[in-house]
């Protein structure tokens, strides 16, 4: 409350100090409400010792829609990744004490704006168990050996902690709801799907067999046969570095192998396409750069030749200068693994169900308002529109962009000038 004088006061009226009192009341209450959360939060935090809990390993399957994000991995520079919103909610629901001790792993590392339904991290939380695949009892180290686990779970140590909490144990038969309770604090476009337990040498990232990506877009003024014909190209072991954002200081080989490239409709009821590509690994931005060249070719301002051309290194080929396709419709779909068995809540699926429902509802508005203003300015305006809407490179420009295998960086801006 600030400082008022005995002339100032009586300067007032009764009905103003009135109001003033009141206001200097609810600014106070308010204040005390905080204060009195913020220490009883910091408070519960400190007295938790996890050491006095079992814990578990197991894997989670995240799905998020990135586009309002800064991509999945945590940066110092920003609070708004994936990363950042997960490690906050293992904290808040004392799954974890921090992240530094959790034995955190994951699959894929998604770049800004890309969305994904099957990222999966690995880490240790804890538990309500005291047995099962994955539990053990901290401070021990868990073995990477499941039988020498449970046998260390004989020792002496854990004996002690067993009969202090034996009471206690009994009566827990069932595992936290570890989906319900990380969705009761994760905002709406970040979800916990499932969850597993895994053995000690599973890791995220490097148990991995491989990632499947998808992407989606509008096939008008596409000639999606060549689109596929191309696509057929990228199959197999390559150097893509000319299908890539270069990254030569954390990247040391550009060879990656794409298992499968498939182009088909996304489904009988909708207009768009979908792109599935699957592969054991991939480049920064790989997906959207050989998408943004399909996209080319399927405009016919660059010939089929032009990916095995960039694919062979030996020929010389200079990589035009397209832009990479969109990160919107870019999904990391699924992360394949060797016996991963995901547990789906029954008791969380409604709630996920409905969570997915209102977002597709709300964008399903969104959308319908937009097309509504796109076609009833068609008819007014009686304007014919462009079909090629897939890339930044379309400029009202469908003559075919030059190539050549000479490096001079004339010819270089001449193409620039040609696609522009």
């Amino acid at each position: 409350m600030e400082q008022l004088t005995r002339t100032k006061l009586e300067s007032y009226t009764k009905d103003e100090l009135i109001d003033y009192i009141l206001s200097e009341q609810k600014k106070n209450s308010t204040t005390n409400t905080s204060t009195k959360k913020e220490k009883k939060n910091k408070r519960n935090q400190n007295e938790m010792n996890f050491d006095k809990f079992y814990k578990r390993y197991i894997a989670l399957k995240v799905a998020y829609i990135g586009w309002d994000y800064h991509g999945f991995a945590a940066q110092s520079s920003t609070e708004e990744t994936i990363e950042a919103y997960l490690f906050k909610a293992l904290q808040k629901t004392c799954l974890i004490s921090d992240i530094k001790s959790a034995n955190y792993s994951k699959s894929g590392r998604t770049d800004k704006g890309v969305s994904a339904f099957g990222q999966v991290i690995s880490l240790y939380v804890r538990s309500n168990l005291s047995e099962g695949a994955g539990t053990f009892i901290p401070p021990i180290s868990p073995s990477t050996d499941t039988t020498k686990n449970n046998n260390n779970n004989s020792s002496t140590n854990n004996n002690n902690m067993k009969n202090n909490q034996q009471k206690q144990l009994q009566k827990k038969k069932e595992e936290f709801p570890f989906v319900k309770m990380l969705n009761g604090v994760l905002p709406p476009f970040i979800r916990v799907l499932a969850w597993a337990p895994i053995e000690f040498h599973f890791s995220a990232r490097f148990s991995t067999l491989y990632r499947t990506y998808k992407y989606y877009f509008n096939p008008e003024g596409m000639d999606i046969n060549l689109m596929k014909q191309a696509s057929k190209y990228y199959v197999g072991e390559h150097d893509f570095s000319n299908f890539c954002k270069m990254d030569p200081e954390n990247v040391k080989s550009f060879v990656r192998v794409v298992l499968s490239f498939e182009i088909e409709p996304q489904g009988v009821d909708s207009p768009l396409m979908v792109a599935t590509i699957r592969g054991y690994a991939f480049l920064w931005h790989q997906i959207r750069c050989l998408m943004g060249m399909l996209f080319l070719i399927g405009q016919k301002k660059l010939p089929l030749s032009i990916v095995p051309d960039l694919l062979d290194l030996s020929k010389g080929v200079a990589k035009p200068p397209y832009e990479m396709a969109s990160e919107v419709p870019l999904v990391l779909f699924d992360c394949g693994y060797e016996d991963l068995q995901f547990e789906y809540d029954i008791t969380a699926q409604q709630k996920l169900h409905n969570n997915f429902f209102q977002i597709w509802n709300d964008l399903l508005i969104k959308s319908s308002v937009v097309n509504l203003m796109k076609l009833e300015y068609q008819k007014l305006s009686n304007y014919t529109p462009s079909s090629n809407i897939n890339s930044d490179n379309n400029k009202n420009n469908s003559s075919p962009i030059p190539t050549t295998n000479d490096d001079n960086p004339r010819n270089l801006k001449k193409i620039k000038t040609d696609i522009n």
